[in-house]
């Protein structure tokens, strides 16, 4: 049974968008499930290996548009599963560096592998992708200068 809503054209897309990112977290969640990882776990591993040496909790607050106690909280678990490694800088003691452990490698390794993903964005043909990516970077670029952000900031992807 369909429900009817009365909404405008802006709500009805945002409660669209939110959908279709929440139906994405899902899917990732359940593939992740057997490696005991939550999608935001697997995405931390995959920006400290992609970011290099340098990863700080900051950065990856900042590339997750996340608040840094949050971030913080997710990589004390994460240390402690053995996944990654914090440690203070030799030049500058007040600040935290990120590592991957082997285990975290191999963490993101097996992530990499899952299709659930792929499998949603095959419905889409390489033009249709294109055009989605060519939206949402437009829409991120106008939310992040609307929170006085600065898109440069947040230069992937």
């Amino acid at each position: 049974m369909a429900v009817q809503v009365k909404a405008d054209k802006d709500t009805t897309l945002m409660t669209l968008l939110l959908q279709v990112a929440d139906l994405f977290i899902k899917i990732r969640e359940r593939e992740l499930l057997s490696l005991n990882l939550s999608a935001t776990s697997a995405s931390i591993l995959f920006l400290v290996d992609a970011m290099g040496k340098d990863v700080t909790p900051a950065k990856i607050s900042r590339m997750l548009l996340r608040e840094p106690h949050s971030i913080s909280g997710i990589l004390m678990r994460m240390e402690k599963q053995g996944l990654i490694k914090r440690a203070k800088n030799m030049e500058r003691k007040n600040l935290i560096r990120v590592t991957l452990t082997t285990k975290g490698e191999n963490a993101l390794k097996q992530a990499m592998k899952k299709e659930g993903v792929k499998h949603l964005n095959s419905r889409l043909t390489e033009e249709q992708r294109k055009q989605l990516k060519h939206n949402l970077a437009i829409l991120k670029e106008t939310g992040m200068k609307e929170l006085n952000l600065n898109p440069k900031s947040l230069p992937w992807p």
